[in-house]
């Protein structure tokens, strides 16, 4: 298993960690924001929207390296890339794209099934990560970077993006070192997840 795919598997078992566990405190309410159409006007527990219209995702758990088409991946990585699929992580099936010209560029698409409490899992531990920053949603689902440390001054950024009340896609995105400092690696996440959703509906509507 290579250094990556490791640091991620890591990373989405530490963000879920303690998420079964009983919760001792009163969930705080979310603020006065526009809610789009998928979502619900009341927040589900923690404070994660509740998703009113879910994406299938079941096609993406057996080929995770559909979730980015191949002229998609040269436009961000290069024609110069290397793909390798792992569905049979421990923290659910992922792709790695990495590239061999922008030096030390990649990204990481995964689908954890970790647990099946979706973002509410997320949002329930949100004061215990490094950072937690709600993006705007993508297409109506809600979006959040978040990560238990913060690797942003790095060019490391995890985006996830709620696809039902049970299910998240995480995307993580590392850029290369002639991008870091002069692009923020979040927004550069929350480009490559606006993509990988717009797969996801496409298939859903095939």
């Amino acid at each position: 298993m290579n250094r990556i795919r490791t640091a991620v598997i890591l990373f989405v078992t530490a963000l879920l960690a303690g998420c079964s566990a009983e919760s001792s405190g009163t969930p705080a309410p979310s603020s006065a924001t526009s809610v789009s159409p998928l979502l619900s006007t009341e927040d589900s527990a923690y404070g994660a929207p509740t998703i009113e219209t879910p994406l299938k995702i079941d096609s993406f758990l057996e080929q995770p390296c559909t979730s980015l088409k191949r002229d998609q991946i040269i436009g961000y990585l290069g024609d110069e890339t290397k793909t390798e699929s792992h569905r049979d992580n421990a923290a659910g099936p992922s792709c790695l794209w990495r590239s061999d010209i922008r030096s030390d560029a990649h990204i990481i698409i995964m689908y954890p099934r970790v647990t099946d409490k979706g973002l509410s899992a997320i949002y329930r531990n949100r004061e215990e990560h490094a950072f937690f920053v709600e993006m705007p949603p993508i297409d109506g689902y809600p979006t959040v970077a978040v990560s238990t440390i913060d690797n942003r001054s790095e060019g490391e950024c995890p985006v996830l993006v709620g696809t039902s009340d049970s299910d998240y896609v995480s995307v993580y995105l590392h850029l290369g070192k002639g991008s870091v400092g002069k692009i923020d690696p979040c927004e550069a996440a929350h480009e490559v997840a606006t993509t990988v959703i717009g797969n996801i509906k496409a298939s859903n509507s095939e």
